[in-house]
């Protein structure tokens, strides 16, 4: 079975754009992430699981194949976002000053949210196009795709607007050091990631390949975007 986690901010509406039938998408902002992936899988075969992780959703996906290495027969990572503390990624992403507030100033990030849930609830596409103005011509071509805008749309809403408290915490999660959690994934790895990428550089994905315990398949998408590589990645389910 092919269990997807998704993006921050999110939801199981990413799961649409990969173009793949029968994924189990959970909310992950609805409960604590082991909840609703042992429910999912409980009459699921050993290693039979295969992750599927979108951007910050990498943190949860590794930690589930770390917690749950009995279940999960792959993990394939799209667009992920490496703990921070393995090398200097944050001047490279579009998201630096959230995460920046995350470290610094979380009551500030809380505020903020609350004020982005207001502007969600009213505009979301200004709140889209606002998130995108400066992201490469590539991708602001894809969101501007009905099915992408109406998925954004969605995470948007899941993140801000119904589980703002959630989406927080899973920020300042992103924030801390999770990279012990690297060194306990004993399932094959494959990273899918747009060399194009403002939102988590593609050098992230090479300190994964460095630091997970046995490696990973990086497979690079040149001209691909954060959100082009969710849509390009040609992944292959494990039977």
């Amino acid at each position: 079975m092919i269990y997807f986690c998704h993006g921050v901010p999110g939801g199981p509406e990413d799961a649409s754009l990969l173009g793949i039938e029968g994924v189990a998408a959970p909310d992950l902002f609805a409960a604590a992430p082991l909840a609703p992936f042992d429910a999912a899988t409980a009459g699921a075969p050993d290693g039979s699981v295969h992750l599927i992780r979108f951007s910050i959703g990498a943190m949860v996906a590794l930690r589930l194949a770390a917690s749950r290495p009995d279940k999960v027969g792959k993990v394939t990572l799209i667009s992920p976002a490496a703990p921070l503390n393995l090398g200097d990624f944050l001047p490279a992403m579009a998201g630096k000053p959230v995460f920046r507030m995350a470290k610094r100033l979380p009551s500030l990030l809380r505020f903020v949210t609350g004020l982005q849930g207001l502007v969600v609830k009213i505009a979301p596409d200004f709140m889209l196009d606002r998130l995108f103005a400066k992201a490469e011509p590539h991708e602001r071509r894809l969101v501007s795709e009905p099915e992408v805008r109406k998925a954004l749309r969605a995470g948007l809403r899941n993140s801000m607007v119904n589980h703002p408290t959630a989406y927080v915490q899973a920020i300042s999660a992103y924030v801390g050091d999770w990279s012990g959690a690297l060194q306990m994934v004993t399932s094959p790895v494959e990273i899918w990631h747009g060399e194009a990428d403002s939102w988590a550089p593609v050098a992230m994905s090479e300190a994964l390949v460095q630091n997970l315990t046995k490696g990973a398949q990086l497979r690079r998408i040149a001209g691909a975007g954060h959100y082009g590589a969710l849509k390009a990645a040609r992944i292959t389910p494990i039977t």
